[in-house]
């Protein structure tokens, strides 16, 4: 009799653009996938943890006397504000705001006892495939810097970039001697690179600052046997190639229209992987039934007769891109039925 592969297996072929014997899944009723974060951070400020949670912190708010909402502090030093207490909010306030600061910048402290966690919970799921979550570098600089500065400090302050970007690298290369090898299969950065018409930089400042960045966290993940995932939204086009070059070994897209997903599965069959739920902006916010179902046939289908890995995916959560759960398991049905396995 035939052996059954294991989600962890399915994956591992999948990622490697190996010929999987099914699409992969990562759907709460069925995945082939488990999450953790690779570190556990200790307050940037130890002496005032309440300003961790959102409020209206007075000492927060005079650093930025023109926000009304809450704020709450980040593991890294940066102020967060929202509105209305209903988003993860945005940063306010970044705690690079002058590049001076970077002379006693590191990295937060973690609490050592995480990683023993993290490895228990791999252990306990040692049929799936487990990712750990790692920080991301442009989302980092975007926070510490703020989008106006940090988009011109890729042409105004490269050396302080990669001074700042090799201090994450390090960091990531230490978290992933402590959580790899075992039942770890693959650390996740999640980097914005794109808005609705193109990349936030050019390709030649991707390429000089951070692509070498991206192969610095692939070697880490690589030399403890991880694989590379990283998600970005956008049109980004022309980084693509640069991420698989750089060693990602699987991308996660939520816009694949932009593309659309015969132009990913033309050029990338056999360089890199997909993870994607069915576009977040053009097929799943409008409820037609029939498109969502055709959208999720049309991925499914493309990407596997390209021979290209594919992880099918919810977006998290569809509620906060004003799509029904309804809608969400038209889309489901579909990916289910192509895998042969059994949903909801």
């Amino acid at each position: 009799m035939r052996r059954v592969m294991t989600s962890k297996e399915i994956i591992k072929r999948i990622a490697s653009v190996d010929r999987p014997p099914r699409i992969g899944l990562d759907f709460t009723a069925w995945s082939d996938m488990a999450y953790i974060h690779a570190a556990k951070y200790l307050p940037f400020k130890a002496h005032i943890i309440e300003e961790y949670s959102w409020g209206r912190h007075p000492a927060l708010l005079k650093e930025v006397p023109d926000f009304r909402g809450e704020v709450r502090l980040d593991s890294f030093g940066n102020i967060y504000g929202r509105l209305d207490g209903i988003t993860k909010g945005e940063c306010v306030k970044g705690r690079l705001d002058d590049w001076g600061a970077l002379i006693d910048f590191r990295m937060p402290d973690v609490d050592v006892a995480h990683f023993n966690d993290v490895k228990a919970f791999a252990r306990a799921r040692r049929d799936k495939y487990v990712v750990v979550h790692i920080p991301p570098v442009f989302s980092l600089l975007r926070d510490m810097r703020m989008i106006e500065n940090a988009l011109m400090d890729t042409i105004l302050e490269k050396e302080n970039i990669n001074r700042l970007n090799g201090i994450i690298c390090e960091f990531i290369d230490y978290l992933c001697g402590k959580v790899g090898g075992g039942s770890i299969d693959a650390v996740m950065v999640h980097d914005d690179w794109g808005a609705q018409e193109g990349a936030l930089i050019s390709e030649e400042s991707f390429v000089s600052l951070f692509k070498p960045a991206y192969a610095s966290i692939a070697r880490s993940a690589r030399k403890r046997g991880m694989d590379f995932i990283l998600h970005s939204c956008g049109k980004i086009h022309s980084f693509l190639r640069h991420f698989a070059e750089a060693g990602v070994n699987v991308l996660q897209l939520d816009q694949q229209e932009i593309y659309p997903a015969q132009w990913l599965a033309d050029n990338f069959a056999d360089k890199a992987a997909f993870h994607c739920s069915l576009d977040i902006q053009r097929i799943m916010p409008t409820g037609d039934r029939g498109l969502i179902e055709r959208g999720a046939k049309n991925l499914a289908e493309t990407f596997w007769n390209m021979g290209c890995g594919f992880i099918a995916k919810d977006y998290h959560p569809w509620s906060d891109i004003c799509v029904k759960e309804e809608w969400a398991e038209w889309a489901r049905a579909v990916f289910f039925a192509f895998a042969g396995v059994g949903g909801r």
